[in-house]
């Protein structure tokens, strides 16, 4: 690895345009050079939030694609880090809105999990698998629930017309439907959303336990939002 291509990730990182333009104008094989955990200029770009180096990279026909070592793309992190701009841009050069890392996240779960709404919008727009499952078969729907991001619920709850539906109460690894994991979280304003659309409230987990049986956070904050989700939903 020469000095110049650890240096190109670098710069990307620190935000040093006029600096990436030099190095890839010397040595053009630096644009897809991949670092010790496999990132290219462009996985960093996305990292730091620089639109214009990442605009400077797609113009020069950068991988817009490629994983990294743990088999995240340019749009996992920007999606993950809340970068909607850049999100746009790595969208509008081709990059791939269902692709999968290791653990089988897409860039939609991990807007689900930071509560990107605007981004979650814009990647269901162009065609993300709402009810694409991650290696633990979980959903974007089980990581909004799980965080009690009422916002991405809703977003999820009502895609736009001529989208597929999103599956309510799919069972993850360990039978944890998304009600389950509101309530275990005790985001009863999440799970009532959930309930009024439909999710089952009887299911059980691989352990027998129902959404509103389970022991969760406990104590008082658990009191509470299982006597919020009965006064507002009624009882199970």
């Amino acid at each position: 690895m020469s000095t110049s291509a650890l240096s190109v990730h670098t710069a990307a990182l620190n935000r040093q345009v006029g600096l990436v333009r030099t190095l890839i104008t010397q040595d053009p094989k630096l644009l897809n050079a991949q670092d010790v955990d496999g990132r290219t200029p462009l996985h960093w770009a996305a990292t730091s939030g620089s639109l214009e180096i990442v605009r400077y990279l797609l113009d020069q026909n950068a991988q817009v694609d490629l994983p990294d070592n743990a088999g995240w793309t340019a749009l996992h992190i920007a999606s993950s880090a809340g970068h909607e701009d850049i999100v746009r841009e790595l969208l509008g050069a081709g990059a791939d809105v269902k692709k999968t890392n290791d653990k089988g996240l897409t860039a939609l779960h991990y807007a689900a999990s930071k509560s990107r709404i605007d981004i979650g919008k814009l990647l269901i727009d162009r065609g993300a698998d709402i009810n694409a499952r991650d290696k633990a078969n979980q959903t974007a729907l089980h990581r909004a629930a799980t965080t009690g991001s009422t916002g991405f619920i809703n977003l999820l709850l009502h895609p736009p017309e001529g989208s597929p539906k999103t599956r309510i109460n799919p069972a993850d690894r360990v039978g944890n439907t998304p009600l389950h994991l509101a309530m275990e979280s005790a985001y009863a304003e999440a799970a009532c959303l959930l309930i009024e659309a439909g999710a089952d409230r009887t299911r059980e987990n691989l352990d027998g336990e129902t959404p509103e049986g389970l022991e969760g956070v406990g104590g008082q904050e658990q009191r509470r939002a299982k006597a919020y989700v009965v006064e507002r939903c009624g009882e199970p």
